[in-house]
């Protein structure tokens, strides 16, 4: 069985995300991935380097994939993912892609208390 990590992208490379409002992506290619499944999972953290572990207060995340690379589909459960239930002891349930993916985005929108993040697809 396949297992593959799909960082999620800040626009310089890293995969420290800043905390701000935006779309961002993981890179192309997921499609020739011989992996039919996809769960989204995310840390927050109060630092720069993304190593000191936060606990967001507001904001959300919203994942998405593209079957073939220009339209995007919600995943097919967890949609939406609160940034306070993302923390040390997290409770969010990691939102699920079932099927295709040629890549994948996250919006983050109105995030507090945190400054950075790290945000991953991993196929399986």
């Amino acid at each position: 069985m396949a297992r593959e990590r799909w960082p999620v992208l800040a626009p310089n490379g890293s995969e420290v995300l800043p905390v701000t409002d935006g779309i961002y992506y993981t890179k192309a290619g997921m499609g020739a991935s011989t992996a039919d499944n996809c769960q989204v999972y995310m840390e927050f953290f109060t630092d720069a380097a993304g190593t000191v572990l936060a606990s967001p207060s507001a904001g959300t995340i919203k994942p998405e994939g593209s079957p073939m690379g220009q339209a995007w589909l919600a995943p097919s459960s967890g949609a939406t993912v609160n940034a306070a239930d993302v923390k040390n002891v997290s409770t969010y349930t990691p939102p699920v892609f079932f099927g295709r993916m040629e890549r994948g985005r996250v919006s983050l929108a109105g995030i507090t208390g945190a400054v950075t993040a790290r945000i991953t697809f991993w196929r399986f």
